[in-house]
């Protein structure tokens, strides 16, 4: 039985998936320029509002995202903001993939934080339960 090891998804990964998925791998140049900039912009939305994102320079960084938000969302996010940037009077692609980021990102898990009672005021408001 072998050791599974897991590797952060790198930007370059999301970004072939989205030029993949916009049918457009042979002038996926273009939008290059345009990937880290858009990747960090989506991870800041996606992280934690307790977790700074990591600023994405180069695509081959890793991302600071759960590897399935990576594979499953960050690609249709990053398509249509290509989209956008690429064909500004034609957005019915765009609002296709914006659509469905938007839809797979409202199925990730919720994270459950504990409140902490600073002011020590209990179920009846006089600090017991």
């Amino acid at each position: 039985m072998g050791v599974i090891i897991e590797v952060a998804i790198t930007g370059e990964q999301v970004f072939n998936i989205a030029v993949a998925l916009l049918d457009e791998i042979q002038t996926s140049a273009s939008y290059r320029q345009y990937a880290p900039s858009v990747l960090t912009t989506l991870q800041a939305e996606l992280l934690p509002k307790t977790e700074t994102p990591t600023v994405i320079a180069d695509l081959a960084q890793p991302l600071s995202l759960p590897d399935s938000l990576c594979l499953q969302a960050l690609p249709y996010g990053l398509a249509a903001h290509l989209m956008i940037i690429d064909n500004p009077n034609d957005q019915g692609k765009a609002a296709f993939f914006n659509a469905r980021y938007d839809e797979l990102k409202s199925k990730r898990g919720a994270t459950i934080t504990p409140i902490t009672d600073v002011y020590s005021v209990g179920a009846d408001g006089y600090g017991t339960y």
